[in-house]
């Protein structure tokens, strides 16, 4: 019994995933029928059936011409017209083949445009209700969008032995173009580096003003998708004060809370330096072992931490002795919360010595399955637990809390955060931005079409239903309503555009043919168009399983991690 319920547990989440995924496409192909409909009824072409769903018939509801039914498949719906399928014409008013060019014309259309302006209202609503630090991120993302007050894409950290540093990037560089296409935010930059494993990018930066060409090759790394480009270089950030407590040394050196930091001890800074939680398991991540050397170069001497800062338009240097505070971040029903210990406690002993930040993490993991003492402070009130219980977690787990317990280190007193300032709209302000950014969306998808037709992009890196399933779920669990009701609405936008493109069997090759009916003055071959629509299905079919193929890999990939 035991191991049923460990099953059905395990199980769950991806039960979830799946509703999750169901709903925002299963609405989305839903309102792209519901424009077909709506457009058939107003030219008078009748409709047979509309139905929510596809398969068996679960109930229905004859009003009109029209059987309104439920279907048992939820994967949106479809619109059933009277002659719209060649081999059923026979020229009696009220077929979709008897109506006027113009009107079938109208009725294609209407499907794209429905999600066309969806998308434009989920933009529009997601701007005018305000942004928060994930969602704008998830816009610039998938835009190119910037927002706030940085614009510029800068470089941060780079592998010494990464092919970022062989290709001549240096730490501060500002990203100007790829192949000629401008970058406007990392993700668009980082985007053109997965799809190019093992092939030349030409790079213009600016290094202190000064415009430079550089040519980077992207090393190939094995995944489940075929290769994927990797340079090791990170997005760089500019590192602001986010917090100074009262009473340590930042603050007696007169560190003030939104101060610019722009170097540690002589070293310039272009990432927010990080020593948490996640820094120290054993990992092959080249980025922890940056953190992991500033950490040391700042302990080799304790006594004096030079900090050179901006406040305003004065630059400052400002010494102060080093001290590191380890602050709990507490997991919801975990051990370390049923033990009493509360997020922004400060951890100060295990078992009575104390707590090095860079061996935490080690000593941890080494007791999680026997009784280990934690002393901190609450409010400058010495405190201990006893955890006990512990999970049988990989060393190399970082995904998981040891006892339910993660943290941040604080330096000297200050909390360090990234330079963010999001930009405030409103109605109206909102609505223009939703517009800029549905344009956006469409030069992103057209160019990513450029670079497929090109052969410069490969098609397993598309996403079909599963991987878009897949990617709603995460986003729903990561990044919060606000991300996954812009990530709906960008792809409303994109079912609009790939309707529209010139494929037989899609809207736009209907409007093709259309076209093509007026310019010669009667309709193409019956038999022509079944046999185009027939190619054109079994190419679809084909696209469809090679995509959803590596979906299904790349879920399987994640199931297992």
């Amino acid at each position: 019994m035991e191991f049923f319920i460990d099953l059905i547990g395990s199980v769950f989440p991806y039960i979830r995933a799946v509703i999750l995924a169901i709903i925002p496409l299963g609405l989305l192909i839903f309102i792209h029928e519901l424009g077909h409909f709506w457009a058939a009824k107003r030219c008078g072409i009748k409709v047979n059936t509309f139905s929510l769903g596809f398969g068996p018939k679960i109930f229905g509801i004859q009003h009109g011409e029209t059987d309104y039914r439920l279907s048992l498949l939820p994967f949106g719906g479809y619109v059933q017209m009277e002659g719209e399928n060649p081999s059923e014409q026979t020229g009696a008013p009220g077929e979709f083949a008897s109506a006027s060019i113009g009107n079938r014309a109208f009725v294609v259309a209407a499907g794209p445009v429905v999600n066309l302006l969806f998308g434009i209202l989920v933009y529009w609503l997601v701007f005018a209700t305000g942004l928060n630090m994930p969602t704008s991120q998830l816009i610039s993302g998938l835009t190119g969008m910037p927002l706030g007050e940085k614009e510029e894409v800068q470089i941060g950290w780079i592998a010494d032995d990464g092919a970022g540093a062989a290709g001549g990037l240096m730490p501060g560089d500002t990203l100007v173009s790829v192949n000629g296409d401008p970058i406007r935010h990392f993700s668009i930059f980082q985007t053109r580096v997965i799809t190019s494993a093992d092939k030349d990018l030409e790079l213009i930066v600016e290094r202190d003003g000064v415009p430079l060409t550089l040519s980077v090759k992207p090393d190939a790394i094995p995944s489940v998708r075929g290769d994927i480009g990797s340079i090791r270089v990170s997005n760089g950030s500019e590192t602001i004060v986010h917090q100074v407590r009262a009473g340590s040394f930042a603050a007696e050196a007169g560190i003030q809370v939104d101060d610019l930091i722009l170097g540690i001890n002589g070293e310039s800074i272009h990432n927010v330096p990080y020593f948490g939680y996640e820094v120290w398991p054993p990992s092959t991540e080249w980025i922890n072992e940056k953190y992991k050397a500033l950490y040391k170069q700042i302990n080799e001497n304790r006594e004096v931490l030079t900090l050179n800062i901006r406040r305003s338009s004065e630059t400052l240097t400002l010494e102060m002795p080093v001290d590191w505070r380890v602050i709990a971040d507490v997991q919801e029903d975990g051990i370390a919360e049923a033990a009493g210990i509360r997020n922004g406690d400060v951890l100060a002993t295990i078992n009575g010595e104390p707590i090095d930040p860079a061996t935490f993490y080690t000593q941890l993991s080494t007791s999680a399955n026997q009784p280990i003492e934690i002393g901190f402070q609450r409010d400058g009130i010495p405190q201990t637990v006893t955890l006990s219980n512990g999970t049988e977690k990989s060393e190399t787990d970082a995904e998981t809390a040891i006892f339910g317990l993660k943290w941040q280190t604080t330096l000297s007193g200050m909390q360090l955060a990234p330079k963010t300032v999001l930009p405030e709209y409103d109605f109206v302000t909102g609505f223009g931005k939703g517009l800029e950014a549905t344009w956006l969306t469409f030069t992103a998808v057209g160019r990513t079409l450029q670079q497929l037709i090109g052969g410069e992009v490969s098609p397993k890196h598309l996403a079909g239903p599963i991987g878009i399933g897949n990617a709603t779920s995460k986003m729903f669990d990561r990044l919060g309503f606000s991300s996954l009701f812009f990530f709906i609405g960008f792809i409303s936008i994109n079912l609009c555009i790939v309707n529209l493109l010139p494929i037989p069997i899609a809207d736009g090759g209907q409007l093709l043919f259309f076209a093509v009916e007026k310019i010669r003055g009667k309709p193409m071959p019956r038999r022509a168009q079944e046999i185009v629509q027939q190619v054109t299905i079994v190419l679809l079919i084909a696209f469809f399983l090679y995509v959803t193929w590596f979906d299904g890999m790349s879920l399987i990939y994640d199931l297992r991690n």
